[in-house]
C-alpha cells in the first residue's frame, strides 16, 4: 500500500538543535515515519543561504521571502509572485495529500495550498500563541519605549484570527493556550480543527558520556538569551531573587550560571551589582545537555512565555530537577515532580531548600525524568501527530468527493 505524500514547510533546521529546532526535527522525523515527505525550505528576507547538508535532509524547493508590509508582523513571511508560482508548480507536479507548515510564519503559503486545484489537506503547527508572548511582555513594562510589543500583539492576534478562519488542522502545544483561543471569541466549531500536540522530551546524543559528567556547584538558567521571555526572567533573577539568595549561595559555595546564545550586552552590565559575582554569564556552550547534567538543578524564573516549555523537558531528559513558575511549567504535566513557585518568596524558598538539601533535588529530578518519559516520548507524541494528520487527510478527501 502506497503512502500519502506530504510537503513540509519550514525554515532551515537541519544543522541546529534546541528550542524550536528540536520541534522541527521531531516533526520531520515523525512525519517521515508514516508518509513520504518533501521539505520546502523557506529563507527569511536577506538571510544567507545555508550550506547543503550531508545528513539526508535536503529541500525539494527553496523559497525566499520578502519583508512584510507595515501592518503585518515581521514574523509572517510574504512571497513575491515568482516564488508563489514555483510553489504552485510543485503542488501540481507532486500532488501532495497534505501540506504541513511549521509555526505561523509561512501561513500565506498554507492559504495558497488550500486554494490550489489539487486541494491538499493543510495543517499548521502553530505551536504557541506568539501574540500571548509579546502581550505578556508588554504587560510587564507598558511604556512608550516598549510600544513595539503592544503593536506586535495587535498584529499577531489579527494573524491568528485570520488563520483560524480557514479549514486547517491547527496544532497548539499548550492546552491552556487552546483554551485562550476559545476565550478570544473563536467559535466553538470554527472552520479549522484545533488540537493539542505537546513538545517531546529530547533524546541525548552521547548519553552515556554525558551521564557521567561531573556535577559542579552550579544552578543553571539557560535558553536563547535574547528572547523577550528570557530577558525578563534574567531581570527577575538579578533584581528580585539574587539579593535574597546570596546568603545561601555564599554559605554553600554554589553559583548561578546563565547559559545560552546571544546574551545582550546589558546582561554583563546588570551583574556589576553587589551580588553579581555569584552569577556567571557563560553564553553559548558546546553541549547544553552536558551543561544541564553538570548542574545541581535548573532554575527558570519565567514571567512571560508561550507554548510548552521545552527547557523543562530538556532538564527532565538529563534527570535534573526544575524550579520554575506556574507559567514556566504551563502545558506540561509535572505533577509534584518539580518545584512550582507562584511568588518571589516561594521561588527563593525552593531554591534555598535545594541548595541546602541537594539529595532532595536529585530525587525529584529522577522522578521528573520518569514522568516525562512516560508522557512526552517522541514515539508517543509522534504517533498522535501521524494519527491526527491521517484523519485530517481522510476528512479532506471525503469532502472533495
Amino acid at each position: 500500500m502506497s503512502r500519502d505524500r506530504v510537503l513540509y514547510l519550514d525554515v532551515p533546521f537541519e544543522h541546529e538543535t534546541g528550542g524550536d529546532k528540536n520541534r522541527s526535527r521531531f516533526l520531520w522525523s515523525a512525519l517521515n515515519s508514516a508518509f513520504d515527505v518533501d521539505w520546502a525550505r523557506i529563507l527569511p528576507a536577506n538571510a544567507p543561504s545555508p550550506p547543503e547538508t550531508g545528513n539526508g535532509i535536503r529541500p525539494v524547493l527553496t523559497l525566499r521571502s520578502t519583508r512584510s508590509p507595515w501592518w503585518e508582523s515581521d514574523s509572517v513571511f510574504r512571497f513575491p509572485d515568482p516564488e508563489l508560482e514555483h510553489f504552485r508548480q510543485l503542488l501540481t507536479q507532486r500532488n501532495y495529500a497534505a501540506v504541513v507548515t511549521r509555526f505561523h510564519a509561512p501561513w500565506h503559503l498554507a492559504r495558497a495550498a488550500s486554494q490550489h486545484p489539487t486541494r491538499p489537506a493543510v495543517a499548521v503547527d502553530l505551536d504557541m500563541l506568539s501574540s500571548r508572548l509579546v502581550g505578556l511582555t508588554w504587560q510587564q513594562a507598558p511604556s512608550l519605549r516598549n510600544r513595539w510589543f503592544l503593536m506586535e500583539r495587535i498584529k499577531l492576534e489579527r494573524c491568528e484570527r485570520v488563520l483560524m478562519r480557514h479549514r486547517f488542522l491547527v496544532l497548539l502545544s499548550n492546552p491552556e493556550e487552546l483554551a485562550e483561543v476559545r476565550r478570544r471569541g473563536i467559535p466553538q466549531e470554527p472552520p479549522c480543527r484545533l488540537e493539542v500536540l505537546p513538545n517531546v522530551m529530547p533524546g541525548s546524543d552521547g548519553e552515556s558520556e554525558n551521564a557521567a559528567a561531573p556535577r559542579r556547584p552550579a544552578i543553571l538558567f539557560f535558553g536563547s538569551l535574547n528572547s523577550a521571555a528570557n530577558m525578563d526572567a534574567f531581570r527577575h533573577l538579578v533584581d528580585d531573587l539574587l539579593p535574597r539568595l546570596a546568603p545561601a549561595l555564599r554559605r554553600s559555595g554554589v553559583r548561578i550560571e546563565v547559559a545560552g546564545r546571544n546574551p545582550p550586552a546589558w546582561f554583563a552590565e546588570r551583574l556589576r551589582s553587589p551580588d553579581g559575582d555569584l552569577v556567571s554569564l557563560v553564553g553559548g556552550v558546546p553541549s547544553m545537555d552536558r551543561a544541564i547534567r553538570e548542574s545541581r538543578f535548573v532554575l527558570l524564573p519565567l514571567r512571560v512565555a508561550s507554548g510548552t516549555r521545552t527547557r523543562i523537558l530538556e532538564a527532565a531528559a538529563a534527570g535534573r530537577a526544575v524550579v520554575t513558575t506556574p507559567i514556566g511549567a504551563e502545558g506540561i504535566d509535572v505533577g509534584e515532580d518539580a518545584a512550582i513557585a507562584a511568588t518571589t518568596d516561594h521561588l527563593v524558598d525552593a531554591v534555598t531548600r535545594w541548595i541546602e538539601h541537594p539529595a532532595k533535588a536529585d530525587a525529584l529530578g529522577l522522578r521528573l525524568q520518569q514522568r516525562c518519559q512516560a508522557r512526552y516520548s517522541p514515539t508517543r507524541v509522534g504517533g498522535d501527530l501521524t494519527q491526527l494528520l491521517s484523519a485530517w487527510i481522510g476528512e479532506r478527501k471525503k469532502a472533495e468527493h
